[in-house]
């Protein structure tokens, strides 16, 4: 079956990001839901986090195809890569007044598109208001302010005046003579003032200026309008706490709005603290608390559910490169059947979601990398030792030579104390050394993988724990030797002493009581 020459340009053909593909229908035929969707498809605003290739993108899409296909919503899906019109956001020798205020108006550029867009392809009775509004908005979102200052005044005085003098001789009975005389003076005084003006523009955006012409616009569509924001994590981190401020300012406390962030959860700063206050969003009170996809795809919670959610997801993915009814021609109508005719065994398409790590596109990837290796070989199914050969080439290729030198020590004294002195992959460490910039990076790069936050130690009351496992490419060159880690959550010993294991679930599987602290970064020279 690896040999059917449709088969191979399917596998080949298959999108690695969801925004290649262009046909909604396949979107949404590719997506198999956890539980996810119910969760954001309302109207409240929320963020939605999950490392690179879980899926956040097609997640937003999908919602985006539910909710055009309602009546009376307007939705705009926005890629944060795609602002910089200008260059100035993320220039840092720019001013940061300067490079928040072109990042807002690209923004604001993408909601003018998509709201005209709304309003043309809906008419009806109130179009024309409603293009007011629109108008309005993009002259708020463009135009700077004016200001006229008065650069210089001058002062200039002039005087007027008139004198004279005289007498008249007057005789009178009792006198010789008399002399009445008079003598005077009448000054005017003119003041004049000249002045020159100036014109000044100030690049500002005026927050009620742009919440009114939105809110109008609902009102005037008796719409709702969703704001889905991915890839929030490539705007520039300086500048990501004043954008979030600006979305609460101008569009999430207008009630007939919805906005949606996508997100990596160790590369966004959604609040700070200033001098001045506190600026951006508050969790709980300003935005909905995230959910994090991560969560809905760790394989050790529950592998048969993961195993058979992510054989569905390859025959989705397969069907959409595929003639019309071609996979079941062959006998391939469910996962399962995937991973039973495509695969020697089960076991093997199971070992090819552990070494994904709960990661969709590292699932498609080591799958695709799997199927030409069997393909060379000249095999009709994939074996195992094909997927852990693609596994290896998918850590060295993709995720070790995206490591630092001193996130590789660290990542190697993980290993060496884990793997190494204890043949497990799972550990757990204190949450403040959880919290630790090292520690999120190496998650982020997917070296690392989040199998349960907070988990309380019954012996050490009050003393909370993250536990992770080391990612399959780390000792997929010892699986097939004596030096193999124990794998999967292993059903508590009823002889082994409760101190040696962790039950971190509800059913009884367990893993080694194994704590790592500070000592993990000192060989690198990490100073807290």
């Amino acid at each position: 079956m690896v040999q059917t020459p449709e088969l191979a340009k399917a596998v080949a053909s298959i999108p690695q990001r969801s925004e290649k593909q262009s046909d909604s229908q396949k979107l949404m035929g590719a997506f198999v839901d956890l539980g996810i969707l119910p969760q954001i498809n309302n109207i409240n605003s929320q963020i939605i986090y999950g490392r690179r290739g879980t899926g956040k993108t097609h997640v937003l899409k999908v919602l985006q195809s539910q909710l055009t296909a309602a009546p009376r919503c307007c939705v705009i899906y926005i890629d944060a890569r795609t602002f910089g019109s200008t260059s100035q956001f993320s220039d840092v020798s720019i001013g940061l007044s300067a490079r928040c205020t072109a990042l807002f108006r690209d923004f604001l550029a993408e909601l003018y598109n998509g709201f005209l867009e709304f309003v043309v392809a809906e008419g009806g009775k109130n179009v024309d208001l409603a293009l007011d509004e629109i108008n309005n908005l993009a002259e708020s979102a463009t135009q700077p302010i004016q200001l006229t200052k008065q650069d210089s005044a001058t002062a200039n005085d002039s005087k007027k005046g008139t004198s004279e003098t005289g007498g008249i001789i007057k005789s009178e009975p009792s006198k010789l003579f008399s002399l009445e005389g008079k003598a005077g003076r009448t000054t005017s005084t003119e003041q004049s003032t000249s002045s020159t003006y100036r014109f000044e523009y100030i690049d500002k955006v005026i927050f009620p200026a742009i919440s009114t012409p939105i809110k109008n616009l609902t009102l005037l569509c008796n719409a709702t309008f969703y704001i889905l924001l991915d890839e929030w994590s490539s705007i520039p981190i300086d500048i990501q706490p004043y954008f979030a401020e600006f979305l609460k300012r101008s569009v999430i406390p207008l009630t007939n709005v919805a906005v949606k962030i996508g997100s990596l959860e160790y590369r966004s700063d959604f609040a700070i603290n200033t001098e001045r206050g506190f600026i951006g969003l508050e969790m709980g009170a300003d935005i909905s608390a995230f959910l994090d996809i991560d969560d809905y795809y760790v394989y050790d919670r529950n592998p048969e559910r993961i195993t058979d959610a992510f054989a569905d997801m390859l025959v989705r993915h397969l069907r959409n490169e595929l003639p019309e009814n071609y996979l079941e021609g062959i006998g391939i109508e469910t996962g399962a059947k995937l991973a039973s005719k495509l695969f020697t065994e089960r076991k093997v398409f199971q070992e090819l979601v552990r070494a994904s790590e709960g990661v969709i596109r590292d699932l498609i990837n080591i799958f695709s990398k799997a199927y030409f290796f069997a393909h060379r070989k000249g095999k009709d199914k994939i074996e195992r030792d094909a997927v852990l050969e693609a596994a290896r080439q998918w850590f060295e290729q993709d995720k070790e030579r995206n490591l630092s030198e001193r996130l590789r020590i660290v990542l190697r004294t993980i290993t060496d104390n884990v793997i190494g002195n204890k043949r497990a992959r799972s550990f757990l460490l204190p949450r403040e050394l959880a919290n630790h910039p090292v520690i999120h990076e190496l998650f982020d790069l997917r070296v690392l993988h989040l199998v349960q936050r907070g988990y309380a130690d019954k012996d050490k009351p009050g003393v909370r724990y993250n536990i992770y496992s080391l990612d399959y490419g780390t000792y997929v060159d010892l699986m097939n030797t004596s030096r193999r880690p124990e794998l999967g959550f292993i059903e508590y010993p009823a002889e082994a002493d409760n101190k040696d294991y962790v039950v971190p679930f509800d059913d009884k599987r367990s893993i080694r009581r194994i704590i790592l602290g500070k000592e993990i970064l000192d060989d690198a020279g990490i100073v807290d």
